[in-house]
C-alpha cells in the first residue's frame, strides 16, 4: 500500500543535455528520405530547390559583423514550424530541435516567410 501512496520526486544530479536533432537532416536526405520528410513535410529535393530559388534574396544579406545563419537552416527550421501544430512548432520546442535561441527561431521564421512571400507566384496555389 505505502509504495503505491508514496510519490518520489527525483532530480539528477547533473543536467541532462540533448544534442539538437536537426545536424540529422543531411544523413536522412541520404539514406532515410522519409524521416526528413516527416521532419519537414517536403522531400529533399523539393527543399533544394526551393533553397536555391530563395537563397539570393535581399533578406540574407547584411552588413552587421554578425554573420546569420545559413540560408538552409533557417529554411529547416521555418518548414519544422509550418509543418506542425500545437506546442510542436513554439519558439522553445523548435530551439531545442535545432539548436537555436529562440529569438533565432522567430527571426528565421520572419526571413524566410518574407523570401517565400516575395516569390509567390512560384511556391503558392491554391
Amino acid at each position: 500500500d505505502e509504495v503505491c501512496t508514496a510519490q518520489v520526486l527525483f532530480k539528477p544530479a547533473i543536467h541532462l543535455m540533448h544534442a539538437p536533432q536537426i545536424q540529422l537532416l543531411p544523413e536522412f536526405t541520404d539514406h532515410w528520405p522519409d524521416l526528413f520528410r516527416k521532419k519537414l513535410h517536403i522531400s529533399p529535393d523539393t527543399f533544394d530547390f526551393i533553397l536555391d530559388s530563395i537563397s539570393g534574396h535581399l533578406i540574407f544579406q547584411n552588413n552587421s559583423p554578425n554573420c546569420q545563419l545559413p540560408v538552409a537552416l533557417q529554411l529547416a527550421i521555418f518548414l519544422n514550424r509550418a509543418g506542425h501544430y500545437g506546442n510542436a512548432i513554439s519558439p522553445e520546442d523548435v530551439r531545442q530541435w535545432a539548436g537555436v535561441s529562440i529569438r533565432s527561431v522567430i527571426n528565421c521564421t520572419h526571413c524566410i516567410m518574407i523570401a517565400l512571400l516575395d516569390q509567390h507566384d512560384n511556391f503558392i496555389f491554391f
